[in-house]
């Protein structure tokens, strides 16, 4: 499987392209004034997307869903718990956004626990609550690989104190769902370097406290 990186936004907020052999592909997570960058890439690999997936809607991670979803076609996911924050989008910001997020509809709800398959890739989709209601990250087993969005960091955690987070629920989401797996799975993170599990369970400082 190919992964392109593409930071962007003022967060420097990570999104990804997946793709394999058989020019099928997903976007996970939608940075604000990614979607040149995402064009330009499958357009130059001849990419067909199947699906959008957002690790959460918080709208660093959401902001280019519309746009991406209109010019790629491909179906919208997110889970059930978070979709309403896409229909609008400034409206839960905890902050004055001096630009506009057109809002968006999404075309599969999930709930944790389902597989998402394009090409000859599958994505199990896990139900990680804490940084928002309905966080999810998801793991290709077959390559040992996880995108955690901003659930899990390297050598840190997503934060809690705002709307719909809660600590208690995002340590038993990162152990049950995450760290439960083993310990060379490479971690991709929605802002930030890659990790893996092995190292966070060794060294991270707010999971080993």
């Amino acid at each position: 499987m190919d992964i392109e990186c593409i930071t962007a936004g003022p967060f420097e907020t990570n999104g990804y392209l997946l793709s394999d052999e058989t020019k099928k592909a997903v976007i996970i997570d939608t940075p604000l004034e990614s979607t040149h960058e995402f064009m330009l890439k499958i357009r130059q690999k001849g990419l067909t997307v199947e699906a959008i997936i957002l690790t959460h809607t918080h709208w660093d991670h959401t902001a280019d869903a519309a746009e991406l979803k209109r010019q790629t076609g491909a179906k919208l996911y997110v889970h059930t718990e978070d979709a309403y924050r896409l229909e609008d989008p400034k409206k839960f910001s905890i902050m004055r956004l001096p630009f506009i997020i057109e809002a968006v509809e999404a075309d599969v709800l999930l709930k944790g626990g389902e597989l998402i398959e394009f090409g000859n890739q599958t994505l199990e989709v896990k139900y990680t609550p804490g940084h928002t209601e309905g966080g999810i990250c998801l793991v290709n087993h077959d390559q040992k690989i996880i995108f955690s969005g901003d659930t899990l960091f390297a050598h840190s955690i997503g934060r809690c104190d705002l709307p719909g987070g809660s600590m208690p629920q995002l340590i038993n989401s990162i152990n049950d769902n995450l760290l439960s797996l083993e310990d060379d799975y490479i971690i991709y993170c929605g802002h930030g370097e890659n990790t893996s599990v092995g190292i966070e369970k060794r060294t991270n400082p707010i999971l080993n406290s």
